[in-house]
């Protein structure tokens, strides 16, 4: 007897350090060739009905918040009708054109850009309205994770991916996406390992000479909204060098442009580092909000990395849009903190959370600045080309709420997978209400004869 249990403990032994040994097998494939006419790039996604009129859409971090916000943006632009080319009248959000989302905004955008109007059938029943948190939480206490986790790289982030792909992107991969031909999505995450954003767009895969089209959308989703510590990162492996990046015709521009501009400098040396697979064999990526989470920064590099604000809008479409509107949802909170209440050190964890939304916070200002700044000197530069086009920046934020008891009520949500069916009541009605009330959207829909549909 003594001898069996000495091999059963030798046999357990042996599997366990099989597991230790078990290494994560990163999910994106070598590129075999360019395809710079069918890739997941985004001047390869047009809009039917594109032409008087550009609007970008960056949807911001904060769990179930932020998705819920998006979701009641998405609403009112579905309902809002404006004239645009020859006269036609047309649905503000079929002239939506290009999505840019962090953390939990990337759910709703992921979810449109696969779906279309589906998500204003089944979104709320399959994501906002679900408890994900609550299901994740039991899965991994269900002794059926411990097992796969035990005896393989099964770990939370992967238990995540599967429950998202399942559950509610269907199995649905870049090259459904792509197909679609709804505006172009651009989920973005953070490259661990420096800060950087890191967007899952076949541009940004071209430098690690991987292919797009059969990665898994909720892989994607999963490692954009993956808190460090939470959930591991999601991995890829970097088969840069293996091609030859100057094929593509764009990614050359910026490292054969010599500027002084710290910003493009930083931005080239981040993106040159995915060119030397030796020094940098894996990519480990993390949520995208800790490099920019409002989701703008991704529209601003991809405009720079063209040349500026002309050469974008050419490589675009053949002809400038008459304005351009920019839409953020950002679903930041102000939390009430007792830390300054009392004398009492505060907790680890109260330290590190109040460390964190200070950093956050402050970095969120300087984003907004540069980008107001940056579509003034856009605007004034295309001017003086002769373009006569109009910026507008809609902000959709809780910053605006008139009421302090509704103020209070939204910056005391959590940021987190699960709300209450009244709580996501108020943020999709407060996500319409927001937006129609900004006075630059007013703006531009006075330009443009917007109406607002009964519903």
């Amino acid at each position: 007897m003594a001898k069996g249990i000495g091999k059963c403990m030798m046999v357990a032994m042996l599997l366990l350090l099989t597991a230790c040994a078990s290494v994560y097998k990163p999910q994106n494939k070598p590129l075999e060739q360019f395809d710079t006419a069918n890739g997941y790039y985004y001047y390869n996604n047009e809009r039917p009905n594109h032409g008087d009129h550009n609007i970008v859409l960056s949807f911001s971090g904060g769990g179930t918040r932020a998705a819920a916000l998006s979701y009641g943006v998405l609403q009112e632009l579905r309902d809002t009708m404006i004239v645009g080319q020859r006269g036609r009248s047309l649905r503000l959000l079929d002239e939506v054109d290009n999505i840019s989302s962090v953390s939990g905004g990337s759910f709703t955008a992921a979810y449109y850009g696969l779906f279309g109007d589906d998500i204003f059938r089944d979104y709320e029943r399959v994501f906002l309205r679900r408890g994900v948190q609550g299901t994740l939480l039991r899965q991994m206490l269900n002794p059926v994770y411990w097992w796969r986790s035990m005896f393989s790289a099964f770990d939370r982030t992967e238990m995540a991916v599967e429950y998202y792909d399942h559950s509610i992107f269907r199995d649905k991969t870049f090259a459904d996406m792509s197909r679609n031909g709804l505006p172009f999505v651009e989920i973005n995450a953070t490259d661990l390992n420096g800060g950087g954003r890191f967007s899952f767009t076949q541009g940004m895969f071209d430098l690690i000479c991987s292919d797009l089209r059969d990665f898994s959308v909720a892989r994607a989703v999963t490692a954009s909204s993956a808190v460090p510590v939470a959930f591991p990162s999601v991995v890829l492996e970097n088969h840069g060098g293996e091609c030859d990046i100057r094929d593509t015709g764009g990614w050359e521009k910026l490292f054969m442009k010599d500027s002084t501009d710290p910003r493009m400098k930083a931005l080239r040396d981040r993106m040159s580092a995915y060119l030397d697979a030796e020094k940098k064999p894996y990519v480990h990526l993390v949520d995208g909000g800790i490099a920019d989470n409002l989701g703008l920064r991704a529209i601003i590099e991809r405009v720079d990395l063209v040349g500026g604000i002309d050469a974008s809008m050419k490589e675009k479409i053949d002809q400038m849009p008459k304005d351009v509107l920019f839409i953020l949802v950002n679903a930041e909170v102000k939390p009430s903190r007792s830390i300054d209440q009392r004398a009492s050190k505060p907790s680890v964890t109260q330290t590190v959370d109040a460390f964190t939304d200070a950093q956050m916070k402050l970095y969120n200002v300087e984003t907004l600045a540069y980008i107001r700044q940056r579509l003034r000197e856009d605007e004034k530069h295309l001017n003086a080309l002769g373009i006569p086009i109009r910026f507008y920046f809609a902000e959709v934020s809780f910053s605006s709420v008139k009421s302090r008891h509704e103020k209070d009520f939204f910056n005391s949500l959590p940021t987190s997978l699960e709300l209450r069916d009244a709580e996501v009541d108020q943020l999709i009605r407060a996500g319409r209400e927001l937006l129609r009330q900004n006075p630059d959207y007013q703006a531009f829909l006075r330009a443009n004869r917007g109406q607002l549909l009964a519903r």
